[in-house]
């Protein structure tokens, strides 16, 4: 059974307390996302993680909440349904492929260098390609 992470109260209060908006979308979708996970029905499993590939290519750092839940643990684990392992394989990869592109294009430098927020100090510690490295990392530990 995948662990589910408390998406019930992080909804609760993301739609009673704050209002829905731009700002706050992305983290309603992950709590949204995450209750669809924790459903029966394995072709309802295999669509929530088409959706949260998509959000992990938005907002990669959330591949590290989804990580220290274990879920991804037992999405690979044998007594999971194949079907959602291929499902989440093929997802990965889509993510991984995002993230090369990004890093290779150029985007990562382009989007760091018009943030006026990053320091001189964050741009030559090579901070835009962090997010590429934290996806090959986070998925790198279960190839073996």
């Amino acid at each position: 059974m995948i662990r589910m992470l408390e998406p019930v109260k992080t909804l609760h209060i993301l739609v009673r307390t704050s209002g829905l908006a731009l700002s706050n979308l992305s983290d309603a979708c992950y709590a949204i996302f995450l209750r669809y996970l924790a459903n029966s029905d394995v072709s309802t499993k295999c669509a929530t993680l088409r959706a949260l590939s998509g959000l992990f290519i938005a907002r990669p750092r959330a591949l590290l909440a989804v990580e220290h839940s274990g879920v991804v643990t037992d999405i690979l684990s044998p007594k999971c349904p194949p079907q959602l392992q291929v499902e989440a394989l093929r997802c990965w990869k889509d993510l991984l492929l995002t993230e090369e592109e990004r890093v290779e294009s150029g985007n990562a430098k382009k989007r760091m260098e018009s943030n006026e927020d990053i320091t001189l100090s964050k741009r030559i510690s090579g901070d835009q390609d962090g997010d590429a490295i934290l996806v090959g990392g986070v998925l790198g530990q279960h190839s073996r």
